[in-house]
């Protein structure tokens, strides 16, 4: 009798355990991660508009590179275009290509093309299935992650910068 009853503990443990391993396979949400790439997207940014400054040039040594930028903190999000509203620009001072990235939670929602110096960007869709995400609310665990791209090469720069700001979603 005690064996008959190890073998169905031993039958119950099987069975959970493949119930389980099925789940992780088939039902679990996969980790999201947003990846950098190595080189800056072919595709410029087509919301990106020119800019009219007579910013100064950066002084850089040979090789080097230099970004300049200037943004507000506050980025509106509407769900019901699912949109990004803010301002950011790219002075023509700058040597560097860049990507601008909006993250909330350390996850990226939105991803500019390559934008040139000596343009400003107003608005950005948020990524497919992003807007899903987001609740009514303020977010400050937020950021600008700026991408930096030599304009010749296109291959990722060294550096790139982070500036925190704060997001606001409403329908």
């Amino acid at each position: 009798m005690e064996n008959n009853e190890n073998k169905a503990k031993k039958q119950r443990i099987i069975i959970a355990a493949l119930i389980l391993g099925i789940w992780a396979v088939f039902f679990r949400k996969p980790e999201t991660k947003s990846l950098v790439p190595d080189y800056a997207p072919q595709q410029t940014e087509q919301n990106a508009e020119p800019l009219e400054d007579n910013s100064r040039n950066l002084d850089v040594p040979e090789g080097g590179g230099g970004i300049s930028l200037e943004y507000e903190n506050t980025v509106n999000i509407k769900l019901s275009d699912k949109t990004a509203y803010f301002s950011y620009k790219h002075p023509s001072s700058s040597t560097q290509d860049i990507v601008l990235c909006i993250e909330v939670n350390g996850e990226i929602i939105a991803r500019s093309g390559t934008i040139k110096p000596g343009n400003q960007l107003k608005t950005l869709p948020l990524l497919e299935g992003e807007a899903d995400k987001l609740s009514e609310g303020t977010y400050t665990d937020a950021n600008f992650r700026v991408l930096s791209y030599d304009p010749q090469s296109g291959e990722k720069a060294m550096v790139d910068t982070v500036a925190k700001i704060t997001v606001t979603v409403e329908k």
